[in-house]
């Protein structure tokens, strides 16, 4: 057999290519990159679902979202490789749509400090700064259903070694999950509604809901100004007033003792500067 002998400069060359060809892939593998909820791949994840459909609401870079209405909806994520600061994208969510997050099969609560948001992606019409919100542990909508939120944000859980998470809707009259983004940095720097002042008024769903015997109501005013948040019963009367005065621009929480009332479905108000807003709660003993 005839044996050859490779130059120092082939060597030389040899080494660099291999060099360059595993740096490449060590980058490709790094690199921040988006699966949609209707792949079928499992290299890297599979996604498993309850309840709902797939949905297309003319946003051509998501289309379709697996849409989430109401309660009892979820996707679970399950990682081949446990993943640092697992990020999602969710679809148009308006206030009345609220979405609750557990990794490894517990509730992780989303807060200025356990998770952030990046800016909204427009496919549409939607109004204001953000189109996503953290109101008590959850992910809420900004708008109103009016107003209309056709935008789409991308949600960072700061967590690493995750294996799975399950993003599950609580109320809503449906948004869309849209997808997952692997190898992602951590984001900084996001606007959230725990940090700052608001940009707009805010009038969180109360928490929890259906609730025995108190429940926590979240509101922001980006302005200060004398503000009214009072119950009422179904018969539009008066039954509790939370808050009553001067309030400088900022987040707020405020709780209702209901011990004194009977089960039913009540009403919150929120008036403040011109804007009210009005919310339903149920007390079930």
């Amino acid at each position: 057999m005839k044996t050859r002998t490779l130059g120092y400069g082939t060597v030389v060359l040899l080494m660099a290519t291999c060099l360059f060809l595993v740096s490449s892939h060590a980058r490709a593998q790094t690199q921040c990159y988006y699966i949609p909820s209707t792949s079928q791949s499992t290299d890297t994840l599979s996604y498993s679902f309850v309840g709902g459909s797939f949905e297309s609401f003319g946003c051509a870079p998501i289309d379709p979202t697996f849409w989430l209405e109401g309660n009892g909806i979820s996707v679970t994520v399950t990682f081949v490789d446990p993943q640092l600061y697992p990020t999602f994208r969710v679809w148009g969510m308006n206030d009345d749509d609220t979405a609750s997050v557990s990794v490894q099969g517990v509730h992780y609560p989303l807060t200025a400090s356990t998770a952030s948001y990046a800016p909204k992606v427009v496919c549409g019409v939607s109004p204001g700064p953000d189109g996503i919100l953290f109101s008590g542990g959850n992910i809420v909508g900004a708008n109103t259903n009016p107003e209309s939120n056709y935008s789409y944000q991308d949600v960072q859980l700061h967590t690493t070694n995750v294996s799975t998470f399950t993003v599950a809707g609580i109320s809503g009259d449906g948004w869309g999950f849209a997808g997952v983004l692997v190898n992602c940095p951590l984001m900084t720097g996001i606007d959230e509604l725990e940090e700052g002042l608001p940009s707009h008024y805010f009038l969180g769903q109360n928490y929890p809901n259906p609730f025995n015997p108190s429940t926590t109501i979240e509101y922001a005013l980006p302005t200060a100004g004398f503000v009214t948040l009072k119950i009422y019963d179904m018969l539009g009367e008066e039954v509790a007033t939370l808050v009553e005065a001067e309030k400088p621009a900022g987040q707020y929480k405020a709780e209702w003792q209901a011990q004194t009332r009977p089960s039913g479905v009540y009403f919150y108000r929120l008036a403040a500067n011109g804007f009210t807003e009005t919310r339903r709660l149920i007390l079930l003993r």
